[in-house]
């Protein structure tokens, strides 16, 4: 009988043990899995706090390159101008680079904004400054070149050339303007009138 109590007690005391060790062990591996869940919870709340900050802080710096697209209606010609930024504008966020060039260039508008890269696109209904006009000054045949505000610009009035010399046609052409696309085309076009 003494061996069965024994028996009895230790096969009581084995599995209160083992049902402790078991419910402890359950207890602490569940803590450790609720932290680990609520941490990566704070990482993804961190990031995305972290990221807003960087997007809200996107500036303008001095390695920013500024593109400038300006199309030119009256010709076609798309102008692409590639600048590094003034040392007024270093710093500027897009609102505030935005106000800026309401001030400065009206016609400009932005298409994207990083600090990498600024791309602006307008638009103007005159004619780029690549092209030249032959025209009439003073009675006399001249090239004009084409200024920032696409007004004409004489660049050379021909003194041995009046323009009444040519024919009445040609003479129409003259005062009207002839639009001329490249300084190879400049020269066919004035062999054509003062030879």
């Amino acid at each position: 009988m003494k061996k069965n109590k024994f028996i009895i007690i230790f096969t009581i005391s084995a599995g209160l043990f083992l049902l402790s060790f078991s419910l402890g062990y359950q207890l602490v591996m569940q803590k450790p899995n609720q932290k680990l869940i609520s941490s990566e919870t704070n990482k993804a709340k961190k990031t995305d706090k972290d990221i807003a900050i960087i997007k809200e802080e996107e500036k303008i710096t001095p390695n920013t390159i500024v593109e400038e697209r300006v199309l030119y209606k009256e010709c076609g010609d798309l102008i692409i101008n590639n600048k590094t930024p003034s040392t007024t504008i270093i710093n500027m966020t897009k609102e505030e680079y935005d106000n800026h060039l309401m001030k400065e260039s009206s016609f400009l508008r932005i298409i994207s904004f990083s600090s990498n890269k600024i791309v602006l696109w307008g638009e103007k209904d005159f004619m780029c400054d690549k092209h030249f006009i032959i025209g009439e000054e003073d009675g006399k045949i001249a090239i004009f070149k084409i200024g920032p505000q696409g007004e004409r610009v004489l660049d050379k009035i021909f003194e041995d050339y009046p323009v009444e010399m040519l024919m009445e046609l040609d003479q129409e052409k003259i005062e009207k303007g002839i639009r001329i696309d490249s300084e190879e085309e400049l020269s066919d076009v004035l062999e054509n009138f003062i030879s």
